[in-house]
This record gives structure tokens, sequence and C-alpha cells, in this order.
């Protein structure tokens, strides 16, 4: 009787306690640990944001479509490299980062949205801050598991840099070559 008790109160336990509900806060994390990594400007720590792995599992399909689209362009227009600063951050300088805050923005009339604030020290010039947002898209039906489908960082005139918007940008400028 008292083992079925005991059975009966840790069941009870077990499904009172809060359940993952997706992966969304440590996807997101993977990529910042990334972003921090990549600020030091180390090259033998650098960790990529896009590979095929990545690409696949990590990111939404209207992402890759961009990410490879532009990836192509850069190709024809005979280009070393896609990006000539961080990808996330836009940050050209490579100075270390700190992370500040990481906050899921999402609410039932918003978009998944996970809010991360990085501080930059006086590296070259006066310390600052940077934000990114990102923006996530059920990876199936279920739900449980999320994807990238976007990175904002807001833009010094008010406004959002869009790194999709940025690729897609890319890919058409290479087909009017």
């Amino acid at each position: 009787m008292f083992r079925i008790l005991l059975l009966s109160i840790m069941s009870g336990l077990l499904l009172a306690m809060p359940a993952r509900a997706d992966n969304r806060e440590y996807l997101v994390r993977n990529y910042v640990d990334r972003i921090v990594i990549n600020s030091l400007d180390e090259p033998e720590r650098h960790e990529p944001y896009f590979s095929e792995a990545q690409l696949l599992n990590d990111f939404s399909r209207a992402f890759v479509e961009a990410y490879v689209e532009a990836l192509k362009a850069a190709k024809r227009r005979g280009q070393v490299t896609l990006f000539d600063m961080d990808a996330m951050t836009g940050d050209p300088n490579r100075c270390p980062m700190g992370l500040v805050e990481l906050v899921d923005r999402t609410r039932a009339d918003t978009r998944n949205m996970i809010d991360v604030r990085f501080t930059t020290p006086a590296c070259e010039g006066p310390a600052r801050q940077h934000r990114l947002m990102f923006i996530l898209v059920p990876a199936d039906s279920s739900a449980t598991r999320y994807q990238i489908d976007d990175v904002l960082r807001p833009r010094d005139n008010g406004g959002w840099f869009s790194l999709q918007a940025w690729l897609e940008r890319q890919a058409r400028a290479g087909a009017t070559d």
C-alpha cells in the first residue's frame, strides 16, 4: 500500500513539473554562444553560423533558400566571401561581446521572437550595446521544434535590418549582373 501511495505521489510530482515546451531558447542560446566566441576574433576558436548541418536543421526553408541564392549570386560576381563583417551582429570590428540579456518576447499576437542584448566593451570607441531579435518558426506541425527564420538588428535610423531580406537583395543583385 505504501508503495502505491509513494508511486502516486511521485507520478503527480512528475506531471506537475513544467515540460520543456520547445527548443526556441536552446536554439537561440547556441547561436548566442557562437556570437560571443566569434567576437573574440580568434580564428582557431571560430564557430560557423551556416554550416551544412546548421542550415538543414536550425534555419527555416525560406532562410536557407535566400542564403543559397545569395551565395550563388556572390559566386557569379566572383566574390571570395558573402559577408565582410559578422553575419549575425554586423560588427566589423570583432570586439569581444558579453551577453546581457535573452528574453522571449513572443505573445499571442506576435511572431515567435527572442530578444538578445550584448554589450561590447570600449574596444574601438565607447562601450556599446548590440541587440538582435531572432524570429522563429515551427519546423513541423508539432510546434515543439523551431527554426530560425530571420535575425533582425536595429538600424541607426530607427528601422530594423533583416538578415533574410539582405540575403534576398544580394541574390537579386546577382541576377541583374
